[in-house]
């Protein structure tokens, strides 16, 4: 646990924010404060202002939007409102979710130098500071590289480099993760973990993935889904004694501590409240649990099953972009009624493997046929009235300055009469938790806001194929479960769907099949269960096990040390 100095870093004095003056705050009456060294994580629903109280913190807000506040953040002691503009970002940096959006330079090197300029270093020392920085975050091999060449996870790290030349004493990271592919995802939170014991900043992390950060937490913020805090204090507090007032407000809980309560009905005592995957391991060892506490959920038939038919298909599909072969002689079939991922490290082509199934894309070399038909037999209009497609970033698909508009766009195309538009728009925006939003503008919500209004775009009639590309991406536990029930519904009316995605628990726990993308082929396609034992397709394609096989490979490990111990024992006896 960190040291609470005297005097507070920083503080949160009955602070309030909002973007219209005419409506209620988002963010209501925030009070706590934050000490140097300490690491705050900061957990709520989706769309309940946590990302827009991160630019609060640094002094971005409420100027940079003509936003108004009430109370007050002081910064040692001193109000940000009367902080010198510019000043304060030294002191306070920013990582956002997209690192690109960060980024004004076109290599790492020169990104890294523009900083260095706007704090006015001298030139001689700019090399070496900008090798030292590089040094620490692993990227040193990258300096000369253009940023857009980069994986997800060295775009993190150069956007990482950049708030860490400032020299920061708090660092807020805003989902740094919801891009990286699994292992990158673990080597950025490793990595935060070391940078924060060289350097002492404090940290404030707002996140929905909460295990791998847990072990560096000294305090958890809670809000509920008005913008007020729900529960503070220490993680085995807020997480094992209010979990009941966490998961009604759709907030996710550790995957631990979900194993932990289930398997205790919801009680445990005071003592022995584990927090990491080994004291997890450890805890189901020690209380010898009867029953598998790590389960999988329900998984629907496999393929092949009678009644189940092809509806797409793709053969020895190759594309590139200008010189650079992004998909090699690729080959994939769906069918109906089947929930397939398509997985992968960043840059794989996963992205271009879905918009060439989508027909956004057309490949150089192969074939594709929907629904036993050419895709080139199709029209535009006939194919997306059997398909939809879900992008990646939300916003390339928004065509309409309302949600209203936005969902009730391709019901007008498709001449669904007007009182009907009316009754479906208004399911799906309740169903998607958007109703309060109805006339509000697309590019207005927030990120997981926007992520369900996309998915919700697809969802006004059953279509034969959906592909989303990253679904759950920003999602609160509520929506993400809820998301998941309508597209297990769908499936039971046949639709075949197919998710890009990072998210190793959500294959584990949704799909028949997975694809393995590497170097722009499939490495391995066949059930979930038959790739977490091939380890060397999950360290080649920077995948990781979900949480179930690795609590699993714990338990195995302990028992083979508990049976070593005891042979060991047994010796010393006999002799």
């Amino acid at each position: 646990m960190s040291i609470k100095h005297h005097k507070p870093l920083l503080s949160v004095e009955n602070f309030s924010f909002g973007y219209d003056t005419d409506k209620e705050p988002i963010l209501k009456n925030l009070s706590f404060t934050i000490h140097q060294q300490e690491t705050i994580l900061f957990i709520g629903p989706s769309g309940s202002g946590k990302s827009s109280f991160s630019l609060c913190l640094n002094g971005l807000y409420p100027e940079g939007v003509e936003g108004y506040a009430k109370g007050e953040i002081l910064y040692n002691e001193t109000p940000l409102s009367t902080v010198q503009k510019g000043e304060i970002n030294k002191e306070i940096g920013v990582v956002f979710q997209d690192p690109e959006s960060q980024f004004c330079m076109v290599t790492v090197e020169n990104e890294l130098a523009f900083t260095l300029e706007n704090i006015k270093t001298p030139r001689e020392e700019m090399a070496g500071k900008i090798d030292d920085i590089l040094s620490s975050v692993g990227l040193i091999q990258e300096k000369h590289r253009p940023i857009h060449e980069l994986s997800g996870g060295n775009k993190q790290k150069v956007a990482l480099a950049s708030v860490l030349l400032l020299n920061p004493r708090l660092l807020i990271l805003d989902e740094p993760t919801a891009n990286l592919d699994p292992a990158s995802r673990f080597e950025f939170i490793q990595l935060i973990s070391r940078l924060k014991q060289e350097r002492n900043f404090a940290l404030f992390i707002i996140e929905h993935q909460l295990d791998d950060w847990l072990p560096m937490v000294d305090q958890v913020i809670a809000i509920n889904r008005h913008g007020a805090i729900l529960v503070e204090g220490t993680p085995e507090d807020v997480f094992y004694t209010e979990a009941e007032k966490l998961k009604e407000e759709g907030i996710h809980l550790p995957r631990i501590v979900e194993t932990v309560l289930e398997s205790h009905e919801g009680k445990v005592g005071e003592t022995n409240r584990p927090l990491t995957e080994e004291n997890l391991a450890s805890w189901i060892n020690d209380t010898a649990q009867m029953m598998n506490p790590i389960h999988r959920g329900n998984q629907a038939s496999p393929p092949g099953v009678p009644g189940r038919s092809e509806v797409l298909s793709i053969k020895n599909v190759t594309f590139s972009r200008g010189k650079k072969s992004i998909l090699k002689g690729m080959q994939l079939s769906l069918h109906s009624g089947e929930l397939i991922a398509i997985v992968g490290k960043n840059g794989a082509g996963k992205s271009t493997l879905l918009q060439v199934m989508s027909g956004i894309l057309t490949p150089k070399t192969g074939s594709r046929f929907l629904l036993n038909k050419k895709y080139e037999a199709w029209s535009e209009p006939e194919m997306r009235k059997v398909m939809g497609y879900v992008f990646q970033n939300p916003e390339h698909q928004f065509i309409t300055d309302t949600v209203y508009d936005e969902m009730a766009f391709g019901m007008k195309l498709n001449r669904v009469i007007q009182d009907k538009i009316e009754q479906n728009v208004n399911q799906l925006l309740n169903r998607f938790h958007l109703i309060s939003h109805k006339w509000s503008n697309p590019f207005a919500l927030s990120g997981g806001q926007k992520r369900r209004l996309s998915v919700a775009t697809m969802l006004d009639d059953t279509p034969s194929v959906l592909l989303f590309d990253e679904p759950t991406f920003g999602q609160d536990a509520q929506t993400r479960e809820e998301l998941m029930q309508m597209i297990q519904t769908l499936q039971e009316q046949g639709t075949a769907i197919v998710f890009v995605t990072h998210d190793m628990d959500l294959v584990d726990r949704y799909c028949e099949k997975v694809y393995v993308v590497n170097g722009g082929k499939v490495c391995f396609n066949g059930q979930p269960d038959e790739l977490w034992k091939r380890t060397e397709i999950l360290h080649e394609a920077n995948l990781r096990s979900p949480f179930r096989i690795r609590i699993q490979q714990l338990l195995e490990n302990l028992h083979l040390n508990d049976k070593k111990q005891g042979d060991v024992r047994a010796h010393a006896n006999i002799h």
